[in-house]
């Protein structure tokens, strides 16, 4: 093969540069971009982050007993979704947790919060039952009037022992004559 004819610089041909439509690729770019910005909207969501002006505020409310309330569980008045719980911290001998509420809602100072479940074994979640006073809690404030959560194992626990525990006190008052016994 002679490699004289493709090196010889005075017989080159010029190759024909087809011509260039951005149509396809504008498209492709489009659907590329689309799905990176989805992705990037999950991720912030998945995270739990705020981009932007946040439509809440967070006060604070401390319980002696939230067994069973998770964060993210839900805050309510009148059965209505008003907030979430966003941080569950303790506070030696209390367990404080930050309710972020709706700026719409506002919580008066003789609101009182109580852990309720819904249903019979359902989830726990934050019922606030309105009071009468027109003093409000600024947000960051604290939520002073609490009920804790009725753990329905220690209910059943003491009532199982209360009953054991009359027995014991019957049949030891039945071993020992009584005085009346002693007499004949």
């Amino acid at each position: 093969m002679d490699q004289s004819k493709f090196n010889n610089p005075s017989q080159s041909t010029q190759l024909a540069v087809p011509k260039r439509t951005f149509s396809l690729e504008l498209v492709v770019g489009i659907f590329a971009a689309a799905g990176v910005g989805a992705a990037a909207y999950l991720a912030v969501g998945l995270a739990g982050l705020e981009l932007g002006t946040s439509n809440s505020y967070t006060i604070y409310a401390e319980f002696d007993n939230i067994s069973g309330l998770k964060y993210g569980a839900s805050v309510e008045i009148a059965g209505v979704p008003i907030g979430v719980v966003s941080d569950i911290t303790l506070k030696d001998p209390a367990a404080r947790i930050a309710l972020k509420l709706n700026k719409s809602v506002k919580i008066k100072d003789d609101d009182i919060a109580s852990i309720r479940t819904k249903g019979i074994i359902g989830d726990r979640y934050v019922k606030i039952s309105r009071g009468a006073s027109d003093t409000y809690i600024p947000a960051e404030g604290t939520l002073v009037e609490t009920e804790s959560v009725v753990d329905l194992e220690d209910v059943i626990g003491k009532v199982v022992h209360s009953l054991t525990g009359d027995k014991d006190e019957e049949k030891g008052s039945s071993d020992e004559p009584s005085k009346s016994d002693k007499k004949n």
